[in-house]
């Protein structure tokens, strides 16, 4: 690379953060390692925004040496796109738009409005810092003509009231902005007594006098009382005496039944002799 204007002591390392360089890297990353001059309009946009929103001639040729272009064509991109600014700007640059359309829609009543209002002319800063007259070229946004762009926001259909209402919110907004900037002593809090919780006593639930388990002997005892009791009820109710005596008596033949049944079965078992002489001793009995 030749540039007769270039000046190899500056380096754009040592002008911005790193931050700024990571990202003027990935726009490089876009193009082809021979396409070196499609990321020029990306890095002088981050280099503007970081200085302040304008471009010095050491940035210029310090974005040549690290894009490896030559200076001439750092510079004819940031002269010839009016979004560029090569002087010191204020906070707010307000961007009228003077083209055909917005002029043929009072664009110069806008700029002869806002050059009263702040005591300024067109490309002039206001003592304070804060607001900046631009003009510019068309901005794609003739439907809404005459308009202005400030701070990457477009306001179209301007008419003083609107104006004055632009201006209005952004001094507003700078205003409770210096308001927090300014550091307040706050007051020390008194420091709380530390509270020690107490873990609560556990309580055990028990009974005043503890369950005996049934015994052997207590079961005994118990049956006897019992038996005792049906006794004195049969001796006191003779009805239910005879009633128990009748329900014993017809229980006896089922079971003598059973017992028949239960021998007849058990010969089937038996021998031919043991069969004969169970039946000659009348009825296995």
């Amino acid at each position: 690379m030749t540039d007769f204007n270039y000046d190899k002591s500056l380096h754009l390392k040592d002008l911005i953060p790193d931050s700024e360089i990571k990202d003027i890297e990935v726009w490089m990353k876009k193009y082809p390692g021979e396409r070196k001059r499609p990321p020029i309009m990306p890095t002088l946009k981050i280099v503007q925004e970081y200085n302040g929103n304008y471009l010095t001639n050491e940035m210029m040729q310090a974005v040549a040496e690290y894009l490896d272009v030559p200076h001439v064509a750092v510079y004819e991109v940031a002269t010839f796109y009016s979004m560029f600014n090569l002087n010191k700007m204020g906070k707010h640059v307000l961007s009228v738009c003077t083209n055909i359309s917005c002029s043929l829609r009072g664009s110069d009543k806008v700029v002869k409005h806002l050059e009263d209002r702040l005591n300024i002319k067109l490309g002039e800063t206001t003592e304070d810092g804060l607001f900046s007259i631009k003009e510019v070229e068309c901005m794609a946004a003739c439907g809404g003509a005459p308009m202005l762009e400030v701070d990457k926001i477009y306001h179209e259909n301007l008419t003083p009231e609107k104006i004055d209402q632009i201006l209005s919110d952004i001094a507003s907004v700078n205003l409770s902005e210096s308001k927090t900037d300014v550091k307040k002593v706050k007051p020390k809090r008194k420091a709380r007594k530390k509270i020690e919780i107490k873990p609560e006593p556990v309580i055990h639930l028990t009974p005043s006098k503890a369950i005996e388990k049934p015994t052997k002997k207590n079961l005994d005892t118990e049956i006897e009382n019992i038996e005792k009791e049906i006794e004195e009820e049969l001796k006191s109710n003779p009805k239910m005496k005879e009633s128990k005596e009748k329900a014993k008596k017809e229980k006896a033949p089922e079971e003598k039944n059973e017992n028949k049944k239960s021998v007849k079965t058990d010969e089937s078992k038996m021998s031919s002799l043991e069969r004969a002489m169970l039946r000659s001793s009348g009825d296995g009995e």
